[in-house]
């Protein structure tokens, strides 16, 4: 095209210039916006392991039981800490954890349990309470499922995973990326039974979640969603930190 045709298309055209402009300035923060989206991420920083890391967690619990109009609520505060890490032969790690807990902020801290975690290239295993679980399938994909129960002998439940790579926000704190474990999500009009777990890139679990309802099954009640008997749990991360 001659010069003499670009000014006679940019004096026809002048009035579209600013648009031009802007719809230039919309694609360059669209595509900064999806690159930041899209950096790289370590998947296994989405459950970090390392030696002397701990996590405080605010824990509520309510008990429902036949026959009492109310559940009965308890709340305390429970500390997940690495204690130390052994290698097998063929150098998969097992990490060690202390679980304590206490009533408050201004109570001590009294030990209750232990429990592993054992780090393989494509997966993560946890065991607590004599039972394993399939806890993390890699690489994380949403596309992703897997029998968390594989490595005992529960029931089949399919695990998979949701909101990869998403802020979000716990309480009074802010995580850039998280995604979301969907274990189970069974629901019908006689019971209700829901586990989800929230990891932070960098952090590790800084929610989770479990309801184990069964509702009302009686003539004039099924239906309505009342509980009958069961338990709703969930523990929110209040702090973390690392020796």
């Amino acid at each position: 095209m001659k010069i003499t045709t670009h000014i006679k298309w940019f004096s026809q055209h002048k009035a579209l210039i600013p648009m031009l402009s802007l719809v230039t300035i919309m694609t360059v923060v669209n595509f900064s916006c999806e690159n930041k989206d899209n950096d790289p991420v370590d998947i296994y920083e989405y459950y970090p392991l390392t030696v002397g890391s701990y996590t405080v967690y605010e824990v509520k619990e309510e008990i429902y039981s036949t026959g009492q109009a109310a559940p009965v609520k308890k709340t305390w505060q429970e500390k997940d800490e690495i204690e130390k890490v052994v290698s097998n032969a063929e150098g998969i790690p097992t990490y060690t954890f202390s679980r304590s807990t206490r009533n408050s902020s201004t109570d001590y801290w009294q030990k209750i349990k232990e429990f592993t975690v054992q780090k393989y290239p494509d997966k993560l295993l946890t065991n607590i309470d004599n039972q394993t679980f399939f806890s993390m399938a890699f690489p994380v994909d949403s596309r992703l499922k897997w029998n968390g129960n594989t490595y005992n002998n529960l029931e089949v439940q399919d695990y998979h995973y949701e909101n990869v790579n998403q802020p979000v926000v716990i309480g009074t704190q802010s995580f850039d990326k998280s995604l979301t474990v969907i274990e189970r999500k069974d629901t019908s009009i006689i019971n209700r039974y829901i586990g989800i777990k929230q990891y932070g890139l960098g952090v590790g679990l800084i929610s989770d979640d479990q309801t184990f309802y069964e509702l009302c099954q009686n003539e004039d009640c099924i239906g309505s969603g009342k509980i009958e008997s069961g338990t709703h749990k969930s523990r929110k991360i209040l702090e973390f930190g690392g020796k």
